[in-house]
């Protein structure tokens, strides 16, 4: 492809992307792009896909080309020759520099040559970062469609997902195998927490992708509060009483009555529930909502009814400060990076004084697992079919997510939860102590969280789904709207994001439910009427009967007071006789 049309080719792709992100949210990119830029790229005609000798597209991947291999070539030379094909440059995509810099302090061979630079071995590493970091998945789009058009060293070799997007790459053709592509081995990752493998793999088993991250989430309390509700703020004692949902509702009726909020929004248990048995929307095309999501839209519904939240959204200003001085909010759902970074710094009451025990709330939270275990957060690393340098991109994957000694390292040092179950299981048994939990060894949780947490592989429809019927929700939560009101307000949603999915269904059960909920209703109604009608009639069966006694004690009150009178005539006449 000759110089003219790779600028043809970059002007279409920016089209296209423009075409498909207008208007669109930074989560809604991803799934934009990658199921409908693909098509616009190939309605441009510029890509020359009919080029191809079988006549079909390709994605342009290194990776699948297979090196021939000489007769007689010893193991050791052709690990050689492997090496030598390999490319000088190695590719790197994120959104910040969270990733380079570990790589600065602990990576084996690692060496800074500035500008965003590196070099591992004769190999120059490029980290490549937007500027603006909403564009990071807009950026590794393009480069990921549109590889097989682009000078070698703008290709992607490795990238990262979050886990809210992680499930669009791992289920697309832009990502590679990393056992059978890449050679990693089930004794390589055999310490890695078996969730974090199950969120990065496809529904028949492929692992798409390895972190050096776990993020399970786990309940945040205040100690306080526990000691005064439930009698003990000991993590132990507060976890059986939060074992399961009943119990966590149970608690939250207790921490009414002593006017408490269990937690302070709508969405708060969201994260917990979002990882519940079903995750799946979709089956046979067909729309499917998942009962834990049901469980907690009931949930929510009767928490805003009764007055066990402080009805606040996310992330408000008011969610905010239910997590500093004077909030009477019990916990929240949180991830653990969030722990010792923002909610130590809400609980201050002064921010420019130290954070110790004292100052505000700092030092009177707990951590405890909760009635559901849960991800939040975490990044994957990913490697591109685009990439040639297939035996780096192993090698970083094995030392940046395999190695327990370095991701243990990792934990002492940066205070991060990492993906290795030996590594964790000696943070939880150390004797570390946590200021802000109360000197709480908060790993210990986090370790238990992590182990018993298992996770459905996500569908690409699962996370807008269940994203978009949390929000369709908030107004009934508000009292704003009806439950139906809102459900009809999902259906429409999804069925313009998604017109191949039937929802009739869904719709059908939403309708079956309004009814029999009309039918109670009028039957309630019904049953208060005659219920009203009945006292209004005892009512006035009560007041004649007082009317009627009234009446015949006045009655009998003369006929005394005339008996009386009559009685004085005589005698008056018998003296006046005498």
């Amino acid at each position: 492809m000759n110089k003219y049309r790779k600028r043809i080719t970059a002007a279409a792709v920016a089209m296209a992307l423009t075409a498909v992100t207008s208007g669109c949210s930074a989560s809604d990119i991803g799934n934009n792009i990658l199921e409908k830029l693909e098509d616009l790229v190939a309605m441009t005609g510029l890509f020359g896909r009919e080029e191809n000798a079988a006549g079909a597209a390709t994605t342009g991947t290194n990776a699948e080309t297979a090196q021939e291999e000489e007769p007689g070539q010893s193991a050791l030379s052709k690990e050689a020759e492997r090496r030598r094909s390999e490319g000088k440059n190695l590719n790197i995509y994120c959104w910040d520099e969270s990733l380079e810099a570990l790589f600065l302090l602990y990576y084996p061979g690692y060496e800074d040559v500035g500008d965003r630079t590196g070099k591992i071995g004769d190999v120059t590493v490029n980290w490549i970062i937007p500027d603006d970091e909403s564009k990071y998945m807009e950026l590794l789009a393009e480069r990921l469609l549109t590889a097989e058009y682009l000078d070698k060293d703008d290709k992607v070799d490795l990238y990262l997902a979050p886990e809210e997007d992680l499930a669009i790459y791992v289920n697309s053709d832009y990502s590679l195998d990393v056992r059978e592509k890449l050679g990693l081995t089930d004794e390589e990752l055999e310490d890695q927490f078996a969730f974090t493998q199950q969120m990065a793999s496809t529904d028949d088993g492929i692992l798409k992708a390895v972190t050096w991250q776990a993020s399970p989430g786990v309940f945040v309390y205040r100690r306080s509060i526990a000691k005064k509700v439930l009698g003990s703020d000991d993590p132990d004692a507060v976890q059986k009483n939060l074992a399961d949902w009943a119990k966590f509702d149970a608690a939250a009726a207790k921490m009414k009555k002593d006017e408490f909020f269990m937690v302070s929004g709508y969405y708060d248990t969201y994260p917990a529930y979002r990882f519940g048995a079903d995750r799946h929307w979709e089956e046979k095309g067909k729309l499917v909502i998942p009962d834990n999501f049901k469980n907690w839209k009931n949930q929510m519904a009767l928490y805003a009814k009764k007055g066990y939240s402080n009805k606040t959204t996310m992330g408000s200003d008011a969610w905010v400060a239910d997590q500093g001085p004077g909030s009477k909010v019990f916990g929240f759902f949180r991830a653990i990076p969030d722990i010792d970074s923002k909610m130590a710094a809400y609980s201050l009451a002064d921010p420019d004084a130290a954070p110790a025990e004292g100052n505000g709330i700092y030092g009177d939270f707990g951590v405890c697992c909760g009635p559901q275990s849960f991800c939040r957060g975490g990044v994957w690393i990913l490697a591109a079919p685009s990439t040639d340098n297939l035996i780096l991109d192993k090698e970083i994957m094995e030392n940046f997510t395999c190695n327990s000694n370095l991701l243990y390292k990792i934990s002492q040092n940066e205070n991060i939860f990492t993906n290795t179950v030996s590594g964790m299981r000696k943070m939880a048994k150390s004797g570390l102590q946590d200021a802000f939990l109360g000197g709480q060894n908060p790993y210990e949780v986090y370790y238990e969280a992590a182990s018993r947490l298992s996770v459905q592989t996500a569908g690409n429809y699962d996370r807008w789904m269940a994203d978009q019927y949390r929000n369709s929700l908030l107004d009934y939560f508000k009292g704003e709207t009806s439950e139906y009101e809102a459900m009809q307000d999902f259906y429409a949603e999804v069925k313009e994001r998604y017109p191949e999915l039937d929802v009739e269904a869904e719709m059908e059960k939403t309708e079956a439910e309004e009814e029999e909920r009309l039918r109670k209703e009028e039957e309630a109604r019904k049953a208060r009427e005659a219920k009203k009608k009945a006292e209004e009639k005892k009512k006035a069966e009560e007041a004649k009967k007082k009317a009627e006694e009234a009446k015949k004690a006045e009655e009998k009150k003369s006929g005394e007071a005339g008996s009386t009178g009559n009685t004085g005539e005589a005698a008056g006449t018998e003296e006046a006789g005498n």
